[in-house]
């Protein structure tokens, strides 16, 4: 069985506050106030254990590089946020060696998203990110 980071614990580690709330245009969101880091995921909809991992190491990524943004950041801007925090997420949940040697094993991207307790979709992000980047 390989070991699962459980970003909850991360976020505790690192004194980022993680609360529930109905979002209705957004799974889930972070942002600073006063030099601590919040993160708010919506309870409205039912997500897998998963799902939430990777909505809470998302956020965490631009809690913990400073990555935030407003309504009146340009879209250039907002989108360089996402990629790196989405970057940060992938690096900590889907190494690359690791990735690499399941995939050379011959499992498939919801196999491995099953493993790592992590999303099919940030799988093949992940792959992609990876390939592009050596």
């Amino acid at each position: 069985m390989l070991q699962k980071n459980d970003f909850r614990a991360i976020a505790e580690k690192h004194g980022v506050e993680i609360v529930s709330f109905h979002l209705p245009t957004a799974d889930s969101m972070s942002t600073e106030i006063n030099g601590r880091c919040y993160i708010g995921l919506d309870n409205s909809k039912h997500c897998t254990h998963a799902e939430e991992q990777a909505r809470i190491g998302h956020e965490l990524g631009h809690c913990l590089y400073g990555g935030f943004y407003s309504r009146l950041t340009p879209f250039d801007d907002i989108e360089r946020h996402e990629v790196r925090a989405d970057r940060w997420y992938i690096k900590k949940a889907i190494p690359r060696k690791l990735l690499f040697r399941l995939l050379s094993q011959g499992y498939d991207a919801w196999e491995i998203a099953e493993q790592l307790n992590t999303t099919e979709e940030y799988v093949r992000r992940a792959y992609y990110y990876y390939k592009d980047n050596p």
